[in-house]
């Protein structure tokens, strides 16, 4: 890790080699994660290629490299530094009880609130997020689609920010790991309604999907996990290209006069409160549990319970585990015994063509030697009647025959023969 250390604390040596090679060869170099390294380079301010640099290096038409920017002194976004991960400002602390003592002076600090890996990945996914274009509903939609589950209005990303870590902090305290999971894993990711009630509203385009999963992860068994900002059907206008609550129609709707109102505007507004599912990345209709945040429980005060609920699915997703083994177990034996019937099948055709192929050339020779003798009557007549002409006229017309055989002259039957291929012969 010397090595890796080294590039860490040199902005300008990182910046090179982010260009040089493609970030999960440099992180095997490194020997360090994927998401670490790009942590890295933004806490450094490092621009990064875009999707599609290395395939348009290969071509040969790659873009212009950016240049390094500045790394302004009062940047705030530390995600992975030497003496641990720092607090961004948005991030919102627990505040402390009343009753609470002050620490003693040499006394034993208290571990950071928030876990390491689950912050690097939601300040990386912040940072997306902001950079990312808004729905008229208020929801974030990135382009990039790497990124943890989270659905989140920009109204509404401090206080889940604040949720998460809380939930990674309690996560990995419990023995998870927070993160993205391997496309060649192949687990499923299970929708999430952003309902109230838990129904399924269209709300494409403005929710969006992520490409990996986002799982917690103890001892080679996942927990996925997504998080959505919960939306109300309130009364709402259109400002400025997006929709918001229209506090005065809400208010006359609940009134005693609500019936003589008429039609007016309703959408589906993100309301502030969230949703958690955790469920079984193994099966598409597997284990799951929703945990919804009320207007008296929010989900911070959830989070024992939401970690007790990953701890006790645990069992249930290690037999989902087996069952999916199982199955592959099962699929690969009727693959095999379908590939062996196959080729039993493919060897008897192959068989039939032979046979048929070789019935086919040995008709042809046949059919040839046939024609053959039908020339060579042919030129017996020709050479009968010659003798019966003039005699001047024989050596001229011996001549003109003898020039018409060698013409006509090709193989010979038993020359055929010895060409021809057996079925056997074929098959081999």
């Amino acid at each position: 890790m010397g090595i890796a250390n080294q590039f860490f604390n040199d902005r300008q040596s990182l910046y090179r080699l982010f260009w040089a090679k493609p970030a999960d060869i440099l992180a095997a170099e490194l020997r360090v994660s994927e998401q670490a390294l790009n942590a890295r380079c933004i806490e450094l301010r490092i621009p990064r290629p875009m999707a599609g640099y290395w395939r348009a290096v290969a071509k040969g038409n790659a873009p212009s490299i950016p240049p390094l920017p500045q790394l302004e002194t009062n940047d705030s976004f530390n995600i992975f530094s030497q003496t641990g991960l720092s607090q961004p400002p948005s991030i919102v602390r627990d505040k402390p009880s009343r009753s609470s003592k002050k620490a003693k002076p040499g006394g034993r600090q208290k571990s950071p609130s928030h876990s390491v890996a689950g912050a690097q990945l939601l300040f990386a996914t912040k940072e997306i997020l902001l950079k990312s274009s808004v729905t008229e509903l208020g929801y974030y939609k990135p382009t990039k689609r790497k990124l943890l589950d989270v659905n989140v209005s920009d109204t509404g990303l401090s206080d889940a920010e604040a949720f998460l870590l809380k939930f990674f902090a309690a996560a990995e305290k419990s023995g998870f790991h927070v993160r993205l999971a391997g496309m060649s894993e192949r687990l499923h990711r299970r929708d999430i309604s952003a309902s109230e009630e838990g129904g399924r509203d269209f709300l494409y385009p403005s929710l969006w999907k992520p490409t990996n999963e986002s799982v917690i992860s103890p001892e080679g068994i996942s927990v996925g996990f997504s998080l959505v900002e919960i939306v109300e059907y309130v009364p709402a206008k259109r400002v400025k290209g997006r929709y918001v609550r229209d506090e005065k129609m809400i208010s006359w709707s609940r009134g005693k006069n609500s019936a003589h109102l008429g039609y007016y505007s309703r959408h589906h507004i993100p309301c502030g409160r969230f949703r958690l599912q955790l469920y079984s990345p193994y099966e598409q209709e597997g284990w799951y549990q929703v945990f919804t945040q009320t207007k008296t429980c929010g989900l911070i005060s959830q989070i024992p319970k939401i970690i007790k609920a990953a701890q006790s699915a645990l069992p249930v997703l290690t037999k989902e585990i087996q069952a999916k083994k199982e199955r592959a177990e099962a699929q690969r034996l009727q693959i095999e015994q379908q590939m062996i019937e196959y080729e039993k099948r493919e060897a008897i055709r192959l068989k039939e063509e032979a046979y048929k192929q070789s019935v086919d050339e040995l008709y042809g020779i046949m059919a040839k030697w046939a024609e053959d003798m039908r020339v060579e009557q042919f030129f017996t007549d020709v050479e009968r009647d010659i003798q019966s002409c003039d005699p001047a006229m024989q050596e001229k017309l011996s001549e003109r025959l003898k020039s018409a055989r060698e013409f006509m002259q090709g193989e010979t039957a038993l020359q055929r023969l010895l060409k021809w291929r057996t079925p056997d012969e074929r098959l081999k």
